[in-house]
């Protein structure tokens, strides 16, 4: 396969990357808004995975693109640019793990309560539910039994 074809290929997983981070962003922008007008439910996604894998992408293509044009300066730096990789992906785990954090203690510390019996699990996350209150909570996973 050809350079160009193989870096074709890696711009369009960075574009799908890119509309990753925006999809995230907006569901970030979408539970701070149910926090603020006080909603009875609030449900999210939490993909620690997603995000770790949506920013991998980019940073392993221009870890690419600057060995290919800086052949010269790998080899004189390679051992410091391996630590820099590990640091790296180190850095984007925590991001994603530390966002989780931040977004489940936000709606937390607002005064919502966990329902986990309306929360779940799938492939790719776990599914989130907080609610205003028990009795919302109650009828909630009564409902999803009904169902």
């Amino acid at each position: 396969m050809n350079k160009k074809y193989a870096h074709s290929i890696i711009i369009f997983f960075d574009l799908l990357s890119f509309l990753g981070l925006w999809y995230a962003y907006n569901e970030i922008q979408r539970i701070l808004i149910e926090i603020t007008n006080q909603a009875d439910i609030i449900e999210f996604g939490n993909r620690d995975f997603f995000i770790i894998v949506v920013l991998i992408v980019p940073v392993g293509h221009i870890i690419a693109i600057i060995e290919h044009f800086y052949a010269e300066l790998i080899k004189i730096y390679n051992r410091l640019l391996n630590y820099g990789v590990i640091f790296t992906l180190i850095i984007l785990l925590a991001a994603g793990f530390f966002g989780s954090f931040w977004i489940k203690s936000r709606v937390e510390n607002v005064g919502y309560i966990y329902c986990r019996n309306a929360s779940g699990i799938s492939a790719l996350a776990r599914t989130l539910v907080y609610t205003k209150n028990m009795k919302i909570c109650e009828e909630l996973v009564e409902a999803k039994e009904i169902r």
